[in-house]
């Protein structure tokens, strides 16, 4: 008597305990996947100001780049980032970094930084929630996409996980709105008529001249202001300027820069002013710093009907220091 009651209690399907068991639970069916093959295709083309991608894991494995690397990301600021965000940057396989007109945020601008990790999307939340001094909000558009929104002091900034290995955060702009949100939309397959930042026009075309390059920047035209005065005048014209920068076999940086437009009746002009534009900079102070006027290989200007390019090859140790030296207090900063 007592072991039929204790089997009934302890689930031990003893016929007597109350007939046949029911049907299996219906499994829920699976989600279809995100897509987040591509980080380009997270990004819009509207509002797009200029675009860099990278592949850092890609970059640091090059043995002899490693100690130019260090010049401008030393070791402990790498692994302090990575401690404050649960983003390791040297196992991050792909990276960009965008920037977006925006009514909203500092100076207009949003900017967006997406990475293909390798971390735990848990422990990035975590940390990403620690650093919100206000106006926190999450909201889960399906179980392995979460969006979470919240001031960092008085900036905006917003955190989307797609899946387990992307993730995007947005400095400025509209946290529900800006191009974080617009990056999850697009994963869940909703945007599929707006187009992507390379999707189409200039853009695209440029990706496709510089091909796979490590290291790839872009800005969509026209230009105006300051800006359309810039390269002697030849940005006034472009529809798009772009640069890519990959290891070279004797081991320097080859750098391939073109502007892109109409260049069907004035190309070969239009090269020799871009390398007379190229000149001033490397010359003078800033291309200095930079090591822009010593050069591995001396520039050279090519032309096509669809934009004028020109090729150079760097020293990487000379380009680090002078990196390091404009830009160190930036990075450190963005790396803290």
């Amino acid at each position: 008597m007592i072991g039929g009651v204790l089997g009934c209690v302890f689930g031990l399907a003893l016929p007597a305990c109350g007939g046949a068991p029911g049907p299996p639970a219906r499994q829920a069916p699976p989600l279809p996947p995100l897509a987040t093959a591509d980080l380009t295709r997270l990004l819009p083309q509207a509002g797009l100001r200029w675009l860099v991608l990278a592949r850092p894991r890609e970059i640091a494995a090059v043995p002899w780049l490693i100690p130019s690397i260090a010049i401008v990301a030393p070791e402990e600021n790498v692994a302090r980032h990575a401690g404050a965000t649960g983003v390791d940057l040297r196992q991050v396989r792909e990276a960009a970094i965008a920037s977006y007109v925006s009514g909203e945020g500092a100076a207009g601008e949003a900017r967006l930084y997406v990475a293909r990790h390798s971390g735990d999307p848990r422990t990035i939340e975590r940390l990403f929630r620690r650093r919100l001094t206000g106006k926190e909000r999450r909201a889960l558009d399906r179980p392995d996409v979460v969006r979470v929104t919240g001031d960092i002091g008085r900036a905006p900034h917003a955190l989307v996980l797609l899946g387990p290995d992307v993730v995007g955060v947005q400095d400025g702009g509209s946290p529900l709105r800006g191009p974080a949100r617009v990056a999850s939309l697009y994963a869940l397959g909703r945007l599929k008529r707006s187009p992507t930042a390379l999707s189409e026009g200039p853009l695209a075309a440029l990706a496709a001249r510089f091909g796979p390059a490590p290291v790839r920047a872009f800005a969509p035209g026209p230009f105006d202001g300051e800006l359309a005065r810039g390269a002697r005048g030849l940005l006034a014209a472009a529809t798009a300027v772009g640069a890519a920068a990959r290891p070279s076999a004797r081991e320097g940086i080859a750098l391939a820069i073109a502007v892109a437009g109409d260049f069907s009746t004035s190309g070969e002009a239009a090269s020799e002013e871009l390398l007379l534009a190229w000149n001033e900079l490397a010359h003078g102070s800033f291309g200095h710093l930079l090591g822009l006027d010593a050069p591995v290989e001396p520039p050279l200007a090519t032309h096509a009907p669809d934009a004028v390019a020109i090729a150079v090859e760097l020293n990487p140790r000379a380009l680090a220091r002078g990196l390091a030296a404009a830009t160190g207090e930036r990075i450190e900063e963005m790396l803290r």
